[in-house]
This record gives structure tokens, C-alpha cells and sequence, in this order.
């Protein structure tokens, strides 16, 4: 990939941003970002190699950055012992999510491109990799606190792996209904309340 030039490349991104905003990913013209953008089409060949490498290179920050949040959060989680998990789960997650929250409000525009905008595989890959991370850390705790419904076979890589997809699915409608931050706040409460109501029986030894 070429060397990027300030001030050329921030053009780009600017009306690439708007375009794909606008018209989403398979609707988008590299013609009107390069004619937006005062370049022409092969300077956007040849800096981001095709329409996804750019919409990629808009949206992979924020996936990578939102992604790493959950992983050291979980993970940090995951190293406590077993009686700070048992004693702390509820105030740890509680912690977690605020800074998670703040992070997509941040950088809003750029969750829209990879939730409203996409082509279908790559916000899959990213809610599947959210999914992945959660399930390895609730896979842990479960054994940890010796979960009779993880015993009993209750609990299977499937059923959590529909229970987190379920719950990343529902976080980010903040970003599809453009709710305000106080709003999202409200709802996320809401939908953390219902979730980990459900989980209280599950949580049983």
C-alpha cells in the first residue's frame, strides 16, 4: 500500500466516510469519493487496493479497538480467583460496560459503517469474534463456580454461543436507532438487567 500523504489521504477518508454513509457498502462509488476527494479512482487503487480495502481501513480501527476493550475486560475478570469472580461478577461487568459504551459513542459514525453499512461478512466476523471472546470467559466462570447447569449439560457451546450473539446483537441497536448517550445508557441497563436475570439460575452450584 502506498505511503499516505497528509492531508491527500484525509480527503479521501472524509468523503469516503460520507459516501458509504450515505449509499452503504455495495452502493458506494469509488468515482464519487474520488471526484469528492479532488483524486482520481486509481490513486484509491492503488493507496487502498479496492472499495472494501478503503471501507476497511474507515471501519477496522473501531472493530479492532471495541474487540480489544471486551478481551482485556473479560480477561482481567478471568484471572481473578474464584471467590473475587463468585463476590464481584456483577460489579466487575457493570464496570466494563460504561467504558465500552463510551468507546462506540467516540466513534459513531465509524460503528454505523460497520453495522448499517457493511456487505454482510464483515460485521458477522466482528459480532462473531465479540461472541467467541465472551464465550471463552463465561465458559471459564461456569467452571469455576462449578455450575450444576453446566454439569447437568444445560449448557451448551451452542446455547451460549445464541445467548451472546443474542446480547452484542441487542447492544449494538443503540448505534442502529441512533440513540442519544443517556438513552443508551437507559437501555443497556435494561437489557443487562433481563440478561443477567436469566443467568441467575444458571449460576446455581
Amino acid at each position: 500500500m502506498a505511503n499516505r500523504i497528509e492531508g491527500f489521504d484525509e480527503k479521501i477518508l472524509e468523503y469516503a466516510r460520507k459516501e458509504f454513509l450515505e449509499n452503504g457498502f455495495e452502493s458506494a462509488s469509488l468515482r464519487v469519493i474520488a471526484q469528492n476527494a479532488g483524486v482520481s479512482t486509481s490513486a484509491i487503487y492503488t493507496r487502498y487496493g479496492d472499495k472494501e480495502g478503503l471501507y476497511r481501513f474507515l471501519i477496522q480501527p473501531v472493530s479492532d479497538g471495541f474487540q480489544e476493550i471486551v478481551k482485556c475486560s473479560l480477561g482481567y475478570f478471568t484471572a481473578m480467583s474464584k471467590e473475587e469472580q463468585i463476590e464481584r461478577y456483577k460489579e466487575y461487568s457493570d464496570k466494563g460496560f460504561e467504558g465500552a459504551l463510551l468507546f462506540i459513542y467516540d466513534h459513531f459514525d465509524e460503528f454505523k459503517l460497520l453495522i448499517n453499512c457493511n456487505h454482510g461478512t464483515i460485521y458477522h466476523d466482528f459480532l462473531e469474534e465479540l461472541v467467541h471472546i465472551d464465550n471463552v470467559c463465561t465458559l471459564n466462570f461456569l467452571k469455576t463456580i462449578d455450575s450444576k447447569a453446566y454439569r447437568d449439560g444445560r449448557i451448551t457451546n451452542g446455547f451460549l454461543h445464541v445467548v451472546a450473539s443474542s446480547f452484542y446483537s441487542g447492544l449494538f441497536e443503540v448505534v442502529i436507532h441512533e440513540m442519544t448517550l443517556d438513552e443508551a445508557r437507559s437501555y443497556i441497563n435494561e437489557l443487562r438487567i433481563f440478561f443477567n436475570n436469566g443467568w441467575a439460575d444458571y449460576l446455581k452450584s
